[in-house]
C-alpha cells in the first residue's frame, strides 16, 4: 500500500477496528471462491479481493491494544466480541436481503445484538481508546473517572477502557439496561444529567458504564438509510458512532454507523419536543421509529419505573416482538449530507475505503464548496488521486464520467448570461444569482464551482494570515440586487483587496470567465461577513470600503441597535474605565469589530481610520522586520499612557494634513464626538502593531508603555 494515496488493500487485513464483514461489502468485485482466487492472481497479479483505499497520512497505523499489559484480557474480550460479531453480521446480512422490498422486520433480541455491537465498535476506536477514559480530556466527570479507575483498580486509561468494552460484553442487552434502569430509579434522570454536565461529581454513581450503554442504546431509535441510486456512503476510520446534530446545547442527535457501500443505520433521538433548539444537517431527513409488534397485544406492555419497563423487555415474552423498519432510500443531496459528516471527520492519520472510484470523486467534489471555508483540507488530494487514477471502465454501466459531470441548472444560468438570454441590473445582481444557485446546491460536482472554490479558498487564506480569529459569527444577509454604480464601485474595492492576496482577473474576454471573477468576489464578500476579523480588516484596509459594504445587508440581519445601544452606555458611564483608553478599546470592538452593520457609526469610524492610515503610512518608517500581524493591543494602560499615545498619533495626522473627519460618511453628535475620535485612534494603533512595530516600539519603549501584546491573554476566559 503506498502512503498517502489510493491503492488496493486486502480484504481480510487488518483495517483499524473496521470488522471484515463490512469491509467485504466494499470489495470491488464479488466475492469469490478461494480457488477462483488463486486462478485470478495467477492470470492478473492482483489479489482479487481488495477494497479501493485512502491513506490519508503517511506511516502505519497503531497497535490498538498497544497500552493494555493484560494480554489474556485483550484475547477474551476479542473471543467474546467475535461472536458479538458473528450474531450481527447475520441481522446486517438480512438487512440487505431485504431492500428490493424497503421493508426490513426483526425480532427484539437479533435487534438488542446489533445495537450492543454498534456501540461496541464505536468504542474500539484507537481515538475512543485514547481519550475516553482521561480524566484530563473529559472535564465535567474527571472525578468520576479517578473515583472509577481507582476502585475498578485500573492504573491506566486504556485498562478502564478496556474493563469497560469487557463489562459490556460479559452481560446481555437486558442485563445491562437493567442496571441502568436501577441507577435512574434511585437517583433520577435529572441529577445524571448533573453529572455528565459536571454540575455534580457523581462518584456515588456505582456503574457509569451502564449509564452510558443506555444513553446510546435507550435514549435513540434505530433508522435505517439507503443511499441514492448510483451513489454510496464512504466508510471512513472512524464511522462507527459518529455524532452529529446539537439540541438544546447538548450534543448528538445522530450517531451514524455506516456498515456497507449501500446502507447507515442512524441513532436518532427518541424525542425532539416542538420548542427545542435544534441544529443538525440530518434532521430533516423524516422518519418515524420502526412500527412494533408486541407479542399478544397491541400496545406496549411495560409501564412504571425504569426498572420495570426493562424487566418486561428482558422477559421471554418480549423475544417474540418484532420490529418492522421502513429502509429510507435518500436523495443525492442527502446521501452527500451524510458523506460530507464522514468527510469532516477524517483525521490526519485517517483513511477512506469505497467501492466505486466514480462515486468517491463526485462525493468528493461535492463536498468541496466556497461557502464551507472550514471544510477538511484534505480532500483536494483524494480528488486529484481519483482523477489521475480513475480510467473509463471503472465507470458502471450507464453511470455517468465525474470528471465530465455537469450541473444543468448552473450550465443553463452561465449560458443565459453570456448569450445575453438572461439580463440583470448589475455585475453585483449577476454574481449574486450564480453564488444563490451554488449556495443553495452544495451537493453536485461542478468544474466551475471547484474552480471557484479553489481559487476562493486560496485567495480568502492567504486574506486572514494577519487576522484575529474571533468566535463571534454575526448574521448578515446580502441583498439580491444592487444599482450599477453601486455595484461597479463594490467591485472595484473587493478585486483591489483580493489582488493583494494573489487575485489576478480573467483576461480572456470570456463572458464565463468574467462571471467566475463575479461569483468569486462575491463569495469571497460572504465569507468575510461570516469572520468579524476578516470584516474589519475589509472595511478597514479602503477608504472607500465601509460606506459601500453598509449597503449590502438586508435590513434586521445585522446587529445594528445592539450596538447603538452599547455606545451609548459606554459613553453615558465613563466612571466605569480606569482610563479613555479602556473605553475606547469596548467601543472599538462595538463599533468596528461587531461584524457587518447598516448604522452610520461604523461606516465613519472605519472610514476614517482607513483613510488616516493610507496618510500616516506614508510618515512612519518601515523596515523588512516590522511587520507582526499576530499581536494585539493590551486590555490595560493608564490614562498619562494613553494620552501620550493619543498626542503621537494626533502629530502625525497633523504632519500629513489628516484630521478624524479623513473617512466617509455621516459626521457623528457633538456628544459622541470625543468616543468615535478615540475609536479611531485605536483603529490606528492597531494597524502599527500589525504593521510598523518598529516605529511604534521606538516611540512606546522609552516611555515605559507597554502596549502591544502577542500569545495567549491570561485572562482569555474571564
Amino acid at each position: 500500500m503506498s502512503s498517502n494515496g489510493v491503492s488496493e488493500k486486502k480484504v481480510d487485513q487488518y483495517h483499524h477496528y473496521i470488522p471484515r464483514f463490512i469491509l467485504r461489502r466494499y470489495q470491488v468485485g464479488p466475492v469469490k471462491s478461494k480457488a477462483e482466487r488463486r486462478r485470478l492472481f495467477k492470470k492478473t497479479g492482483i489479489d482479487p479481493e481488495y477494497v479501493h483505499y485512502w491513506d490519508v497520512a503517511k506511516g502505519t497505523l497503531d497497535n490498538l491494544y498497544r497500552d493494555c499489559n493484560n494480554t489474556e484480557n485483550v484475547n477474551a474480550v476479542e473471543q467474546k466480541l467475535s461472536m458479538l460479531e458473528s450474531r450481527a453480521a447475520a441481522v446486517i446480512k438480512d438487512l440487505h436481503s431485504a431492500l428490493p422490498t424497503n421493508r426490513f422486520s426483526v425480532k427484539r433480541r437479533p435487534l438488542e445484538d446489533l445495537r450492543k455491537f454498534l456501540l461496541i465498535m464505536h468504542l474500539r476506536n484507537v481515538g475512543i481508546k485514547d481519550s475516553y477514559f482521561d480524566e484530563d480530556q473529559n472535564g465535567p466527570v474527571r472525578e468520576w473517572i479517578k473515583h472509577y479507575k481507582q476502585s475498578q483498580g485500573f492504573k491506566t486509561s486504556a485498562e478502564a477502557w478496556l474493563g469497560n468494552l469487557q463489562y459490556y460484553l460479559d452481560n446481555s442487552h437486558s442485563q445491562i439496561m437493567t442496571h441502568a434502569a436501577e441507577i435512574l430509579d434511585k437517583y433520577g434522570y435529572r441529577h445524571i444529567m448533573e453529572w455528565l454536565c459536571g454540575r455534580t461529581s457523581g462518584t456515588e454513581i456505582e456503574n457509569g458504564p451502564a449509564i452510558t450503554y443506555q444513553s446510546n442504546c435507550g435514549s435513540k431509535y434505530t433508522c435505517v438509510w439507503e443511499a441514492a441510486e448510483g451513489e454510496e456512503f464512504a466508510l471512513t476510520h472512524n464511522g462507527f458512532g459518529l455524532w452529529e446534530g446539537i439540541v438544546n446545547g447538548f450534543p448528538c442527535v445522530h450517531n451514524i454507523f455506516v456498515v456497507s457501500p449501500r446502507i447507515v443505520i442512524v441513532l436518532r433521538l427518541n424525542e425532539l419536543e416542538p420548542d427545542d433548539v435544534v441544529s443538525s444537517v440530518l434532521v430533516h431527513i423524516k422518519q418515524p421509529p420502526p412500527d412494533v409488534e408486541y407479542h399478544g397485544c397491541s400496545i406496549f406492555p411495560g409501564l412504571g419505573t425504569h426498572k420495570e419497563l426493562e424487566a418486561y423487555r428482558s422477559s421471554k415474552r418480549a423475544e417474540e416482538d418484532v420490529f418492522h423498519f421502513n429502509v429510507k432510500r435518500l436523495t443525492v443531496a442527502e446521501t452527500m449530507h451524510v458523506n460530507h459528516i464522514l468527510l469532516d471527520n477524517v483525521r490526519n492519520d485517517g483513511s477512506v475505503t469505497f467501492a466505486s472510484k466514480a462515486c468517491m470523486l463526485r462525493t468528493a467534489r461535492a463536498y468541496l464548496n466556497p461557502f464551507y471555508l472550514q471544510r477538511n483540507r484534505k480532500i483536494p488530494g483524494l480528488i486529484k488521486l481519483l482523477e489521475d487514477t480513475l480510467t473509463s471502465y471503472e465507470t458502471s454501466e450507464g453511470d455517468i464520467d465525474p470528471r465530465k459531470l455537469v450541473h444543468l441548472e448552473l450550465f443553463t444560468l452561465l449560458m443565459d448570461i453570456s448569450t445575453g438570454k438572461k439580463l440583470y441590473v448589475s455585475a453585483y445582481d449577476r454574481a449574486w444569482a450564480v453564488t444563490n444557485l451554488l449556495g443553495a446546491s452544495r451537493d453536485f460536482s461542478s468544474i466551475f464551482a471547484l474552480e471557484l472554490d479553489e481559487r476562493c479558498r486560496s485567495i480568502y487564506m492567504k486574506f486572514l494570515c494577519d487576522c484575529h480569529q474571533v468566535l463571534f459569527i454575526p448574521l448578515a444577509e446580502l441583498v439580491e440586487t444592487l444599482p450599477d454604480d453601486t455595484s461597479e464601485s463594490l467591485f472595484t474595492v473587493l478585486y483591489e483587496a483580493m489582488e493583494t492576496c494573489g487575485f489576478v482577473r480573467s483576461t480572456t474576454g470570456s463572458k464565463v470567465d468574467t462571471l467566475q471573477d463575479e461569483a468569486l468576489a462575491l463569495a469571497f464578500l460572504e465569507l468575510a461577513c461570516d469572520d468579524v476579523s476578516a470584516w474589519y480588516k475589509l472595511i478597514t484596509s479602503d477608504p472607500r470600503a465601509a460606506p459601500i459594504l453598509s449597503q449590502l445587508f438586508e435590513e434586521g440581519t445585522t446587529p445594528d441597535d445592539g450596538m447603538i445601544e452599547l455606545v451609548m452606555h459606554v459613553v453615558t458611564n465613563p466612571a466605569k474605565f480606569k482610563s479613555d483608553y479602556e473605553r475606547a478599546l469596548v467601543l472599538h470592538r462595538a463599533v468596528c469589530v461587531s461584524g457587518p452593520l447598516r448604522d452610520d457609526l461604523p461606516v465613519y469610524c472605519s472610514s476614517s481610520i482607513a483613510a488616516i492610515v493610507h496618510g500616516v503610512a506614508k510618515l512612519v518608517p518601515v523596515s523588512s522586520q516590522s511587520a507582526e500581524p499576530k499581536v494585539r493591543l493590551a486590555m490595560r494602560l493608564s490614562q498619562t499612557h494613553w494620552l501620550k499615545l493619543l498626542g503621537m498619533v494626533k502629530g502625525l495626522m497633523a504632519q500629513g494634513g489628516l484630521s478624524f473627519t479623513s473617512g466617509q460618511g455621516k459626521v457623528p453628535s457633538t456628544d459622541l464626538r470625543q468616543a468615535t475620535d478615540d475609536v479611531i485612534v485605536i483603529g490606528v494603533l492597531t494597524w502599527m502593531a500589525k504593521h510598523r512595530r518598529d516605529f511604534l516600539n521606538n516611540f512606546c519603549r522609552p516611555r515605559n508603555i507597554h502596549l502591544v501584546e502577542t500569545g495567549k491573554r491570561s485572562d482569555a476566559k474571564k
